[in-house]
């Protein structure tokens, strides 16, 4: 960055400043990739969660996710009109459903998720293999175990 397109000091040493500058540069490289798969932040999340938690309601994947019901809502609805998510009666209560990954959802998963580690791969660029560890290690301090509220931030957009 010139000196001119620099930031003002009282910025640039503003933690809170540069981890949101940071993570507008992953962002956009990461909402790059998975545009280019039909795909957003909220349905890569959804279908990341899913993936990982395996069937699971969609009243306790917006509450996993900190993502407003209405508008998972929509995320899912448009996931399973692309094939990706089934709803599925839970056995253990006939009430709620249970949304899990189809087999083209698992392939468009697997996708999404390789497209996303080569925008971060971009986003992190200079970064060593143990500046990258040392970087998920802080963050994982800093946002610590409990970031139920900062999930919403990270994919409202």
């Amino acid at each position: 960055m010139a000196e001119d397109e620099s930031y003002p000091l009282a910025l640039a040493e503003n933690i809170g400043f540069l981890l949101a500058r940071a993570h507008l540069a992953a962002r956009d490289k990461a909402d790059t990739a998975l545009a280019g798969l039909g795909l957003n932040a909220k349905a890569f999340a959804a279908l990341a969660t899913v993936t990982s938690s395996g069937p699971i309601s969609q009243q306790k994947l917006s509450r996993r996710l900190g993502m407003d019901p209405a508008t998972m809502v929509d995320v899912i609805d448009s996931l399973e009109e692309s094939g990706q998510i089934a709803r599925l009666r839970n056995p253990r209560d006939r009430r709620e459903y249970a949304l899990q990954l189809t087999a083209k959802g698992r392939r468009l998963y697997q996708r999404a998720q390789r497209a996303v580690a080569e925008a971060e791969d971009e986003a992190l660029g200079d970064l060593t293999e143990g500046e990258r560890h040392e970087l998920m290690n802080l963050l994982r301090r800093i946002a610590g175990s409990g970031a139920e509220g900062a999930a919403y931030d990270v994919i409202r957009r």
